[in-house]
């Protein structure tokens, strides 16, 4: 696919409304949509990118040409992911202004299956400024990624947490969450530990959990008996 085909798609995306067609999935944009789901060449990454560089206008038509086209980035980066690209689209939303066109970024990333190194230093930037919508929006976002393995998630997650609903993570989900970032989801993962591996945990749990939450070390050895079976 060429950038003129590329032009095509989102022009096609972003389609007029067609009132006498009653059925969505015959809509020209739905059709669009779905053809945009099923790009996974990372070649088209620069290409899209210079698409979007040439409307930056505020036009209302200029934002559904840049959002139509991270779209399209996105679910390439969600069939083959780049960390490149995914650290571009991060970075996309400090270039915007409009509510709803930040919200579609955000939107976008929300559930890509990202490697558990991937660096969401970007992101985790924006959240510092972010209004309260998308602070929530981040939160929902890192919750995503922590579940995925994301390391820079897990540890960003438990200050986001407070900072959006007013309270600590609950005690049991801190504890699987650094389990988590260790690899651990077994008692076969812990024994396989080397001393070094164990001594970093320790730390984490220390840091993390025995003092954060005020517990003493024998309720967070049962709390883990009961987790790492």
């Amino acid at each position: 696919m060429n950038k003129t085909q590329l032009e095509n798609l989102i022009k096609r995306m972003n389609a007029p409304y067609e009132p006498e067609i009653k059925v969505s999935w015959e809509k020209e944009s739905w059709k669009a949509k779905r053809e945009a789901e099923k790009l996974s060449d990372t070649a088209l990454l620069p290409i899209l990118e210079q698409i979007i560089d040439e409307h930056l206008g505020e036009s209302d038509g200029e934002r559904e040409v840049r959002r139509a086209a991270r779209f399209i980035y996105a679910k390439i980066l969600s069939n083959n992911f780049d960390e490149k690209g995914f650290s571009f689209l991060l970075n996309e939303l400090f270039t915007e202004t409009d509510y709803w066109t930040i919200g579609s970024i955000l939107t976008s990333i929300w559930f890509l299956d990202i490697p558990q190194d991937a660096k969401l230093s970007p992101l985790l930037n924006f959240a510092e400024t972010a209004n309260r919508e998308n602070l929530r929006m981040i939160l929902n976002i890192l919750s995503e990624y922590k579940n995925k393995g994301n390391k820079d998630a897990i540890s960003a997650y438990p200050e986001l947490y407070k900072k959006v609903l007013g309270k600590t993570v609950p005690l049991k989900q801190a504890v699987i969450d650094i389990l988590q970032s260790h690899g651990i989801k077994s008692k076969a993962d812990l024994d396989k530990q080397t001393d070094e591996d164990g001594a970093a945990l320790y730390e984490d749990l220390k840091a993390g959990v025995l003092e954060e939450y005020n517990i003493t070390y024998k309720k967070l050895v049962s709390l883990l008996n009961k987790l790492v079976k």
